[in-house]
């Protein structure tokens, strides 16, 4: 199976352990006067099941994707760093502050190290590498085979 795929399932499975779980939850405990809508023996079972599936599919998507672990990890840190500095406060000159009913406005003067701009041209820079990191995990997702049968 190729590791898209692969991953697509590793999805499915994890929706449906999900799924099992929220039913397990609901189904457990009902006022004697209310009949279950489930069986909760076996839900539980198939939700193990399902697990065990859903564990041999992550195991088998992490050897697959060992050669890509270093681009991997690239990639969700450069993508925290990006969230990261979205949230940056870049406020610089000055400002009015306060204002309240009781309390008349001031000025306050900011200065930002890193400015908007700058901030705005680094924020493209690391969303164009992501690009790129994305596209080439893409590529090999497409290419590489998962150690799964179809």
């Amino acid at each position: 199976m190729k590791l898209n795929k692969a991953l697509k399932l590793k999805n499915q499975l994890a929706g449906e352990v999900a799924a099992l779980k929220e039913r397990l939850a609901d189904q457990n405990s009902r006022a004697s006067t209310v009949p279950f809508d489930y069986d909760n023996r076996q839900v539980l079972a198939d939700l193990r099941s399902k697990l065990d599936d859903l564990i041999q599919v992550k195991a088998a998507i992490a050897v697959a994707n060992a050669p890509q672990y270093a681009r991997i990890f690239r990639l969700a840190e450069i993508n925290g760093l990006v969230a990261h500095l979205k949230c940056l406060n870049v406020r610089h000159g000055t400002f009015k502050e306060g204002g309240s009913f009781a309390q008349s406005a001031f000025e306050v003067e900011y200065i930002a190290q890193i400015k908007k701009a700058d901030v705005d041209q680094i924020v493209s820079d690391l969303e164009a590498e992501i690009v790129a990191l994305q596209d080439e995990l893409d590529e090999f997702n497409h290419s590489q085979n998962a150690s799964l049968q179809e």
